[in-house]
């Protein structure tokens, strides 16, 4: 939190200990919305219904509900009056109003969509018909759209006589012909310092950026950040406009799929941070961890098949650690790179085996760097073992060994994934982390045989 939220929530949890809510209502006067969405999370649970019942007015809190995580709004909604949640949900524009209704059971759900206005009703539920994760499921419906045929001065005097309410994004104003079919889009700046009598046609960018309703909300997301756009249209099939994805949508997508790719990369999800449920999380992390067992259970296997060059050489086991341990480390840094830089578009299946190339070039650096670092504390350690040098030739070879297959598996997994269009970031989890670290004791004993014998 910054120093500004970390003094709004130590004020507010010292106040609502004392059951001063004069004071914590003064305080909320003062206190943005976005700001105290920040702070519920840290609230304890019995104080939330508190603090949201002091905010100054429905107008604060419909703007604090659009802000807040959907698992701490549902459970301030859903034991409250009818008419009450309607009151709110009416304050809020089509898109955040789409955006809570989801959240909300399908019986509340409907209940509050009936008791909005026929024009309301109508824009939420085609907003809810778009799957969540598309274009359509984050578009806003309130774009600001003029004729082709329409003059520069005709549409600045549009602009100012439009309710602000039903302009989401007035940076750009986008043209459509008769139809309604999007052909081009001006920006603000060219309305104003262009003649006043030209049209919208001569004045427009024509060469639009759009999306459809159903692409990827991550690939709207990326369009935005390639192109350093506000805002992104949205058209149907047809090419008709719909709707824009706004610049904080676009923010949120990449919070929201960012976040979602780290958590896969540790075998969770976005359900870890709902709530306290126990059960509900060992269910949704017991699987990815059940295979990194069944990897460790085959390591522990492939150990005991490898049993005689321990029993002849007992050095070995005091190395089995770093070897897996170092291997595991590059893989898993290998293969988050690589997930990233394709979730970025920074890595394409084009690029992919420069890249893999790459990698493993790394890794073979850094196996030669810590494989001759070991090789020297092995024969300093052991001295005195009478297979000094074969030791050390064993732990340092297979350091190196272990490293580079360790980058490539981490760099090809993704790649592998990507290719057959399964999530990547699940790349970095058992596949990974299982695989390097059989293949690490495969190396690391099949090098002992080599040098030391005892098989």
């Amino acid at each position: 939190m910054t120093p500004r939220l970390e003094l709004l929530r130590e004020s507010l949890q010292k106040l609502l200990r004392r059951g001063a809510h004069a004071h914590v209502q003064r305080l909320l006067r003062r206190a943005r919305p976005a700001d105290v969405a920040v702070v519920m999370r840290s609230l304890d649970e019995r104080h939330h219904a508190r603090v949201f019942d002091l905010l100054p007015d429905d107008e604060i809190r419909a703007e604090m509900l659009s802000e807040l995580d959907g698992h701490l709004r549902v459970p301030l909604l859903v034991e409250r009056p009818l008419p009450e949640v309607a009151r709110l949900i009416g304050e809020m524009s089509s898109d955040d109003q789409a955006d809570l209704l989801a959240d909300l059971p399908n019986e509340l759900r409907q209940q509050l969509i009936d008791a909005l206005m026929p024009d309301e009703a109508e824009e939420v539920e085609d907003l809810l018909g778009y799957d969540e994760e598309t274009a359509g499921g984050i578009m806003s419906p309130d774009f600001f759209a003029l004729p082709e045929t329409t003059t520069a001065t005709e549409a600045i005097k549009a602009l100012q006589a439009a309710d602000e309410d039903d302009i989401e994004m007035a940076f750009y104003i986008y043209v459509v012909n008769e139809p309604g079919h999007l052909v081009g889009v001006v920006s603000l700046r060219a309305l104003v310092i262009n003649r006043a009598d030209k049209p919208l046609s001569e004045l427009m960018v024509s060469d639009v950026i759009s999306v459809k309703v159903d692409t990827d909300q991550e690939d709207v997301a990326k369009l935005a950040a390639r192109y350093n756009l506000l805002a992104v249209p949205v058209v149907d099939a047809g090419n008709h406009l719909v709707g824009i994805v706004t610049i904080d949508d676009v923010i949120d997508v990449i919070r929201e799929e960012a976040t979602e790719d780290i958590l896969k990369m540790a075998g969770a999800d976005e359900t870890a941070f709902e709530g306290y449920s126990v059960i509900k999380n060992v269910r949704t992390r017991g699987p990815w961890l059940f295979a990194t067992w069944m990897g460790g259970l085959l390591g522990s296997v492939l150990i005991g098949v490898f049993q005689p060059q321990l029993e002849s050489q007992v050095a070995l086991a005091a190395f089995i650690p770093i070897v897996l341990g170092m291997g595991g480390n590059v893989g898993t840094q290998t293969a988050t790179i690589m997930v990233r830089g394709l979730a970025t578009g920074k890595v394409s299946q084009d690029l992919g085996l420069r890249y893999l190339m790459r990698e493993t070039g790394v890794g073979l650096m850094l196996g030669i760097g810590y494989g001759t670092m070991l090789a020297i504390y092995a024969v300093l350690a052991y001295a005195d073992t009478g297979q000094t040098l074969s030791l050390a030739l064993t732990v340092g070879l297979s350091i190196l060994a272990s490293m580079t297959v360790a980058a490539t598996v981490g760099s090809s997994t993704p790649l592998l994934f990507e290719r057959l269009n399964i999530d990547p970031a699940v790349a970095t989890g058992p596949v990974v982390t299982t695989t390097v670290d059989v293949l690490g004791i495969l190396v690391y004993f099949s090098v002992a045989s080599w040098f030391l014998g005892g098989a």
